[in-house]
């Protein structure tokens, strides 16, 4: 993926469009099968990038098609708004105010009234459908972040709750259960994984008593949206969204092997973890992709299943 001229951006924006006014297969929308086009547009995503500049329609119509969003309905979002305030509304508003609060081109985009809207909606959709779901959903930690790159993203609230709805539901529905089983999962996994591919960047950091549960567990909770930039966080939830939010693990072992020679020289790495790097999304991507390799099968098929699959001990 190379960042590129405003000419070749405008080409790359021609051949995604391309693709996205071809008519989707309707059996693939109804088996669940990846159709021809989705394939195409994950490889582009992996190689190209989105050319979000040359194009700000791309990214909201892409992430609607890997989301498989095709059902916007603003009468039941609309419903769900006119009943006011969720039971955890208190909570809620305790975390959307410093929701991404560094970041000025969010807070001019984002409003908080819009990320209380969306989360007390969320809630109340849930609470609508507790009979009828293995796993119930309510507010929980982190979700305002995870919430805050659909609305800045996406040209609606409507669209922007859709997709939330379906990536929380679907793609990573343990990160938000009330005892993060999944975030903790995904921690136990980075530990592991950076033990197979950088045994002696483990080996130090548990010499100075440090977990990824203890350094990473921001950056496995909100799959990095709290490093910034955030154009660069949405690159790389490009990435995620293609090819499935477990990858995010391994970008942050990424995130720690570009910083390895600062960590391994410091005699207090926690210092140095605290806070990661601004985030280089095309390297971040780069080094996760080849850390797929190294990992034995059955490790990676267990990263795969950890945000979404519910185990029975």
């Amino acid at each position: 993926m190379a960042s590129s001229s405003p000419q070749s951006s405008a080409t790359t924006a021609h051949s995604f469009n391309k693709i996205l006014n071809q008519p989707r297969s309707p059996k693939s929308k109804r088996s669940g099968d990846v159709d021809e086009g989705t394939k195409k547009l994950r490889r582009m995503i992996l190689v190209e990038g989105i050319p979000s500049v040359a194009d700000p329609t791309l990214r909201p119509r892409i992430w609607k098609i890997l989301l498989r969003v095709d059902d916007v309905s603003a009468g039941t979002f609309l419903e769900y708004v006119a009943r006011g305030p969720c039971e955890v509304r208190e909570k809620i508003r305790n975390d959307t105010f410093r929701t991404l609060a560094t970041d000025r081109g969010f807070k001019e985009r984002v409003r908080e009234d819009m990320l209380v809207r969306l989360l007390d909606a969320f809630v109340w959709r849930n609470h609508d459908r507790q009979e009828t779901q293995q796993l119930g959903f309510t507010y929980v930690q982190g979700m305002n972040v995870l919430a805050a790159p659909f609305l800045y993203t996406m040209p609606s609230e409507l669209e922007a709750f859709f997709c939330f709805a379906k990536f929380i539901e679907e793609c990573c529905p343990l990160y938000v259960q009330p005892t993060l089983e999944g975030v903790h999962r995904g921690l136990k996994l980075l530990d592991r994984c950076l033990k197979i591919v950088d045994p002696d960047l483990f080996a130090y950091l548990r010499m100075k008593n440090l977990s990824a549960e203890i350094y990473a567990f921001p950056s496995v909770l909100t799959l990095c949206a709290c490093t910034p930039p955030l154009d660069q966080v949405l690159q790389l939830w490009d990435f995620l969204l293609a090819f499935g939010v477990h990858l995010n693990v391994l970008c942050v072992i990424a995130q720690l092997l570009l910083m390895r020679d600062e960590v391994m020289a410091s005699s207090s790495p926690m210092r140095l973890l605290r806070t990661f790097p601004p985030l280089e999304a095309i390297p971040v991507i780069g080094i996760a992709v080849t850390l797929v390799r190294d990992l034995p099968a059955d490790l990676y098929d267990e990263l795969v299943r950890h945000p979404y699959e519910i185990t029975h001990m």
